[in-house]
C-alpha cells in the first residue's frame, strides 16, 4: 500500500487494513454491517457502485473510509470516494492493486475460516513482505453465499487480523 498516497488523500489506515472485495449478497445495508463487524474499510456491497449506492454506505460508516467498486470510477471519485476497487484508472482516487492483497478469506467457500489459522497466514505474508503495503481481504465471490455466512466469515477476518497485528507487534517488541 502506498501509505503516503493515501495520507495525501486524507486517509489513515492501520497496519494490515481489512477490506472485502467483490459484491456482497442482498441489496442494502452492507455499509452499516461492515462498520459493525469492524472492517477498516467498508463498502456498499454493490456489484457496480454509483453515487446512490456508495453515499448511503459512507453515511452508515462514520470515521471509516468507504471503498467504491466500479468499472468507471470517475463519478464515484467526483462524489468523494477515495478508495476504489476497479480495473480502470482512478484519477484522483486510490486504486487497490492486486499485488497488495492478502486474500485470506475465501469468498467462494461457504465454510467459515478459523481466525487463528487466518492470523497465521497473515503473519507469514507480512513477514515475507512489507506489511505496510498489504491489505487483508475476503476474496470476491461472497455475493453467492448466505448473508449470515458472509457476516461470520468477515467477523473471522477481522478477529484474525487483530491477532496478526498483535503477533507482529510482539515481534517488534522482542527486537
Amino acid at each position: 500500500m502506498r501509505r503516503d498516497e493515501l495520507r495525501s488523500l486524507g486517509i489513515e489506515l492501520p497496519l494490515l487494513p481489512t477490506v472485502v472485495l467483490g459484491a456482497l449478497p442482498g441489496e442494502e445495508g452492507w455499509g452499516e454491517r461492515l462498520y459493525r463487524i469492524g472492517l477498516d474499510v467498508t463498502a456498499s456491497g454493490a456489484d457496480d457502485d454509483t453515487p446512490s449506492t456508495w453515499t448511503p454506505a459512507r453515511d452508515a460508516s462514520p470515521h471509516r473510509p468507504v471503498k467504491g467498486r466500479s468499472s468507471a470510477p470517475a463519478e464515484l471519485i467526483a462524489n468523494g470516494c477515495v478508495i476504489v476497487e476497479t480495473d480502470a484508472e482512478a484519477p484522483g482516487g486510490y486504486r487497490i492493486d492486486d499485488d497488495e492483497i492478502v486474500a485470506i478469506v475465501d469468498g467462494t467457500n461457504p465454510d467459515v475460516e478459523d481466525p487463528s489459522s487466518i492470523a497465521r497466514l497473515v503473519v507469514e505474508a507480512a513477514r515475507r513482505s512489507d506489511p505496510s503495503r498489504l491489505w487483508v481481504a475476503a476474496s470476491a465471490g461472497l455475493h453467492a453465499l448466505p448473508e449470515d455466512v458472509v457476516e461470520e466469515k468477515l467477523a473471522a477476518l477481522v478477529e484474525a487480523t487483530f491477532q496478526a497485528r498483535l503477533a507482529l507487534a510482539k515481534d517488534q517488541f522482542d527486537l
